[in-house]
């Protein structure tokens, strides 16, 4: 009994171990600056199979669902922003390489990569999806579009998740005309900046690999609650 007991911890250490090894090869975005200043010293830089670009198009979309920082740059975003394949159009920069991922972050005011600029300005609108720090459940919801922002968080927080409208003074705010989410045709945005302890939450799993295999009844609810308003402001 005492050796069973005691095999049962060996593997949980085990388990726990390589959880937090899988978890660490994704780490959040720091205040460090950016590798690259722009996506063409990107891709002079890094080779293709690290990194995927993809667009769906939905003809007839006025919105444009997208992430700069999608796969393991900022875990978890790209699995919302592909929630939305079959309603809207949506976009994705992922980073796929094994480790270090953060080297191939490029803040939005400087993300130019050609077909994301080439489909943002065919779409009236945009709704970006992106990951910070934060210990605690928590949305910031930003953008150039506040009128509809504030009913994001207010269908979030009907819901029960915690939601806030990010602080024009914040640098989550997402308001810079630099900004690649206010270049589409009305320059209308919103961004929605999720913890890394909520887009935990999303799923059972949160390794890269199985995360589209493991979403919960919490990511159900939480996309359920923007689709309410996308699907009333921008069908």
């Amino acid at each position: 009994m005492r050796r069973f007991i005691l095999n049962v911890i060996l593997v949980l250490a085990i388990v726990l171990f390589l959880r937090y090894v899988h978890y660490s090869l994704e780490p959040e975005p720091s205040n460090q600056p950016d590798t690259y200043s722009n996506f063409s010293s990107l891709a002079e830089n890094e080779s293709p199979a690290d990194y995927d670009i993809s667009y769906s198009e939905k003809k007839g979309s006025k919105v444009l669902i997208m992430s700069p920082h999608g796969g393991r740059i900022e875990g978890g975003v790209s699995e919302l922003v592909r929630y939305f394949n079959n309603e809207f159009s949506t976009y994705l920069f992922e980073g796929l390489k094994s480790h270090d991922n953060q080297t191939l972050h490029i803040t939005s005011t400087n993300f130019d990569e050609p077909l994301a600029e080439k489909k943002i300005k065919e779409h009236q609108y945009v709704v970006a999806f992106h990951g910070y720090k934060g210990e605690n459940k928590n949305t910031l919801v930003g953008g150039t579009d506040r009128k509809r922002a504030k009913m994001i968080v207010r269908a979030l927080e009907r819901r029960g998740f915690s939601a806030e409208l990010a602080s024009s003074k914040s640098g989550l705010a997402g308001l810079s005309a630099e900004n690649i989410n206010n270049q589409g045709e009305t320059g209308l945005s919103i961004q929605l900046e999720i913890s890394r302890e909520q887009r935990e939450a999303f799923f059972d799993d949160f390794y890269y690999k199985n995360r589209k295999y493991t979403k919960n009844s919490e990511f159900y609810a939480y996309v359920s609650a923007i689709k309410s308003v996308l699907e009333k402001e921008y069908s």
